[in-house]
């Protein structure tokens, strides 16, 4: 679906540096994979399928455009309304996304994937109860959302609630690891449950998680710095190297690709 299409913006950024983080530390994530258009969602209008589309091919200004006029004609349409605030979720300006999503949720409440992008906004924000509650709405209808699951996942590890982020992590690769499109989120999946695995001090529990995080999306730097680290801890000195410099490889294309300059070691 076109919308399916669109909404690449649920997930962290990358601007943290994994270099400066203590071994225990969870990593920064590349954005989720799209999170798809529930079955009992009503369909976009034409209009507003044409802005979905603009947003997914990254046009964020011409979408912006189009959805403000259809907002000022169309006050109450709550779809319009997601999207507007959608354009600004996907710059990371959560500040100007949520009154847009919070106007989505009370237009069109039953348009299921208003309360997932929320929850992740108001996480950002750092809205920790009101991240929960959105998450759990989503959950409400569509159960089988992995990245709802895995959202709930990071609040709970936050907290330290470690079982409930045990069993929100390994729901969230059960639901999504026969899903190609997914593998990139299964991935960060395996490396979240590392993370609890890592606090508990069950370093070859985690070892064993990193490494089905990396073989699972090499490009994943993150899990592999991770990785080092726990090799480090477990005296495993030659694997430790080799995984710092895989994470050395990937985190460069990374920063190449967002126009950082590169960095010395």
């Amino acid at each position: 679906m076109v919308l399916a299409a669109a909404l690449t913006a649920a997930g962290g950024g990358c601007g943290d540096d994994p270099a400066a983080a203590p071994p225990d530390a969870p990593m920064p994530d590349e954005p989720a994979e799209p999170v798809e258009q529930p079955p009992t969602a009503l369909p976009l209008s034409p209009q507003l399928t044409a802005a979905a589309q603009l947003i997914a091919d990254r046009k964020i200004d011409e979408a912006r455009s189009r959805l403000q006029a259809h907002v000022a004609e169309h006050p109450d349409d709550g779809r319009a309304a997601f999207l507007l605030g959608l354009t600004y979720h996907r710059e990371k300006r959560y500040t100007l996304a949520r009154p847009w999503f919070q106007s989505a949720v009370r237009l069109a409440p039953d348009y299921h994937t208003i309360h997932h992008f929320h929850g992740w906004c108001l996480f950002y924000l750092g809205d920790m109860p009101g991240a929960r509650a959105a998450f759990n709405r989503h959950l409400e209808a569509v159960p089988g959302e992995g990245d709802s699951h895995f959202a709930l996942g990071l609040i709970a590890f936050n907290d330290d609630r470690l079982d409930d982020a045990q069993r929100r992590f390994a729901g969230a690769i059960e639901l999504q690891r026969d899903r190609p499109g997914r593998r990139r989120d299964v991935s960060k999946a395996h490396a979240r449950l590392a993370d609890v695995h890592i606090r508990r001090g069950e370093l070859q529990e985690a070892k064993t998680q990193l490494l089905l995080a990396t073989e699972l999306w090499p490009q994943h730097y993150a899990a592999f710095y991770k990785l080092s680290r726990v090799l480090r801890r477990l005296g495993e000195d030659a694997a430790a190297d080799a995984a710092y410099r895989e994470f050395r490889v990937w985190e460069q294309r990374a920063a190449r690709r967002r126009g950082v300059p590169e960095q010395v070691p």
